[in-house]
């Protein structure tokens, strides 16, 4: 199958991943050139896009586009750029064209609930952000509670004193073009240019413009007759695979909607069944999130063309979800000794579930999504002492919740379509790369190197300077921690200096597995 990709951006999660993906069922993954895409704050040339799209057209099976890429020129662009909102969409109505010339080819979307991020740092965000960015994330949240009914006119007026004028109504335009895009975005869908549409949510919370919008949508999607598609309960089953997905994530879009195209052309909607340690935190709302993460989680099966059962036993991918934590923050060290007394047990239960299902042959996946940006060291401990880590469906403990749900339960379901040695090998090398990278760098190296740099740099960053003894230091540390996996020590490697920081920052990372020599 031949799969084209206009990505979110650049960074691997969206180029890498959803190519990984792809190639486990022997599938070819067609992504612009990079010199086309986006890089970091600098736009993607949208004209060069449209004619990519124009010549790789007839190659394909089918078609999965960014609608941030395509109108923006890139994720970054849609929260930086001050081109106006009919310059977006006139390109994303190309698309109209493109389905006019390939009826029967299968067209999905994806676009962007724009986030408010809650931190002074304008590397993603307008300039102003480095001083106002809590300012006008708190000022979004209050401006939805006041439409609410709570009574915060008087903390309002606070903020609107202390963020200039000219700030707030940059942000406010910027955020109306942005809904004014997105309901561009849906009537292509009920125009029928899109055969599905992913509306997510980046970045979320329960209160907030972007919740707002999102419900604005949601009634638009309800008078345009994709209500059922929204409407589902917990554990209810669609009637038919939806068209239209609403849910919090971004960077694992692209990967799911792969997923999602490779089982419809394999003509299978495999079952889901979820245990969550401890059982009650399914009802949790994970960090930058805005609803429980079973209905997250839910909502990522729908994504990849996948359903939810509750026996497990009957399941096609029993899910073994690390459930996330009331505190809703990344892991600290002063967490590490009370969870030994408060959760070690239910996490050592879950190790059990997940060794006794994977010795009687069943497909697990492991949902690590306790804390954001990184794996559980507490469950880590237990998982890798009892689990057949080589033998997982899929494991994932990135970002945020519904970064890593999508992922891995993409993996987890174009596992099942493996055909040879090549398929399993490029399963068994995303497993690694998800370990690695989630567990490893997200959680261990990642922190190592910030200190590393502070100490001999007194900077957490790297610059050019520091790059190539960051990037070293990284390749030595990720070597050591595979062979602290079962199961992989021994087999593979860091490709000698493949690793990267796509964006220059420690937060992301990017590498190359190979075998031991």
């Amino acid at each position: 199958m031949h799969i084209g990709l206009l990505p979110l951006d650049e960074r691997p999660a969206n180029t890498r991943d959803p190519a990984m993906i792809a190639a486990i069922a022997g599938a070819r993954l067609h992504i612009p050139p990079a010199a086309r895409l986006s890089a970091r704050r600098r736009p993607a040339n949208c004209a060069a896009l449209i004619n990519w799209l124009d010549t790789v057209a007839p190659q394909l099976d089918a078609l999965i586009v960014s609608c941030e890429m395509l109108g923006y020129g890139g994720l970054i662009a849609a929260r930086t750029s001050d081109e106006p909102a009919s310059a977006i969409i006139a390109r994303l109505d190309w698309l109209r064209t493109l389905r006019t010339r390939f009826p029967g080819l299968p067209t999905l979307g994806f676009n962007v609930i724009t986030r408010v991020s809650n931190a002074d740092d304008s590397i993603e965000e307008p300039e102003y952000w480095a001083s106002y960015g809590t300012r006008l994330y708190r000022f979004a949240q209050l401006l939805d509670q006041r439409g609410q009914g709570p009574a915060v006119d008087a903390e309002l007026a606070t903020l609107e004193a202390n963020i200039p004028a000219a700030h707030q109504h940059d942000f406010l335009q910027r955020r109306l073009r942005n809904h004014s895009v997105n309901l561009a975005v849906l009537h292509l869908l009920a125009a029928g240019v899109f055969d599905t549409l992913v509306l997510s949510s980046d970045d979320t919370s329960p209160y907030g413009l972007p919740s707002r919008e999102k419900r604005w949508l949601q009634e638009w999607a309800q008078l345009l007759g994709f209500g059922n598609d929204l409407a589902a309960s917990p554990g209810a089953q669609p009637l038919a695979q939806p068209r239209l997905l609403m849910y919090p994530g971004a960077d694992e879009v692209g990967s799911a909607l792969v997923a999602r195209l490779l089982n419809a052309q394999a003509g299978v909607a495999p079952w889901f069944a979820a245990t969550y340690a401890p059982p009650h935190a399914a009802a949790n709302v994970a960090a930058y999130e805005d609803g429980p993460i079973r209905l997250t989680l839910e909502r990522q099966v729908h994504a990849v063309g996948g359903r939810t059962i509750e026996q497990g036993d009957a399941a096609d991918i029993w899910l073994a979800v690390n459930a996330p934590l009331a505190r809703r923050s990344e892991w600290l060290p002063e967490f590490a000794a009370a969870e030994r007394t408060s959760r070690w047990d239910e996490l050592q239960t879950l190790a059990n579930a997940i060794a006794a299902r994977q010795a009687r042959g069943q497909p697990v996946a492991v949902l690590d999504v306790a804390y954001p940006n990184g794996a559980d060291p507490a469950f880590s401990e237990l998982l890798f002492a009892q689990a057949a880590l080589p033998e997982l469906a899929a494991y994932g403990a990135w970002n945020t919740a519904g970064n890593t749900i999508g992922t891995a339960l993409a993996q987890a379901s174009v596992a099942r379509l493996i055909a040879g040695a090549s398929g399993r090998a490029a399963h068994e090398r995303f497993l690694l790369h998800r370990l690695l990278e989630d567990w490893g760098y997200q959680h261990l190296v990642r922190a190592e190197l910030r200190a590393w740099l502070q100490a001999t740099h007194a900077t957490a960053e790297p610059d050019a300077a520091t790059l190539p003894a960051a990037l070293a230091f990284i390749e030595e540390r990720l070597n050591t921690l595979i062979g602290q996996l079962p199961g992989f020590a021994g087999r593979y490697r860091i490709t000698p200096s493949s690793v990267r920081l796509p964006w220059g920052r420690t937060f992301e990372v990017d590498f190359v597995l190979e075998a031991a020599h």
